[in-house]
This record gives C-alpha cells, structure tokens and sequence, in this order.
C-alpha cells in the first residue's frame, strides 16, 4: 500500500496531537487520578462542601476563591483584601467536617 504525502502528514500531524489532548484532560476516574474510589468520591464531596461554605458567606463569597482537596487537606487559592478575610476562610474551610487540614495559598489584592 502507497500514501500520498498528505496522508502522512495528517499521520503525523494527528500522532502528534494526541499527546496533547491527553495532558490537557483531567482524571475523570478515580484510577485516572491515583486516588481509590473512595478517596475521590470523598475529595470531591469535600470540596463541594468547602467551595458551599465560602460561597455562603457574606464576606468570601465577595471573592473568587478556588478550592482544591486532597485526603482531607484543602487549599485555598485566590486574591482577597485583607488578611482578616484570609483568616476568616481559613476558620470556614476548618468548620467543614472532614476537613484535617487548610492550606491558605491566597494573596491581598494591591490598590
């Protein structure tokens, strides 16, 4: 069998691009991201509930917080105004119940 040289170009270009697309996707399984089913289930539940907290508060759901849990320890990244507001988060995310511990990775905003 003979190809064109447009077929292998697309060939390559599309062995190419397959890598690509993987690293931009996310673990959608349990497996995908090392994690027992279990863990990533809790992980997720955590983070929900912790991402709840922030947002139904008055004072962090003024700012965009991320959220990100795993084996219990949640991070906290975002931009707040002061560091009282970085305090009062980290006293929200800790009330979570599963929560062990809270990583604050959130700077003040500069004027």
């Amino acid at each position: 069998m003979q190809f064109r040289p447009i077929d292998v170009a697309l060939m390559i270009a599309t062995m190419a691009a397959v890598p690509a697309l993987a690293a931009d996707n996310p673990p959608r399984s349990a497996a995908e991201a090392g994690l027992t089913a279990g863990q990533y289930i809790d992980d997720a539940t955590l983070t929900t509930k912790v991402k709840t907290a922030l947002l139904s508060d008055s004072i962090t759901s003024l700012f965009k917080i991320s959220v990100t849990s795993n084996q219990g320890i949640v991070t906290l990244n975002g931009t707040v105004d002061k560091a009282e507001t970085i305090d009062h988060a980290v006293k929200l995310a800790s009330a979570v119940p599963g929560v062990k511990t809270v990583i604050a990775q959130l700077s003040l905003k500069v004027n």
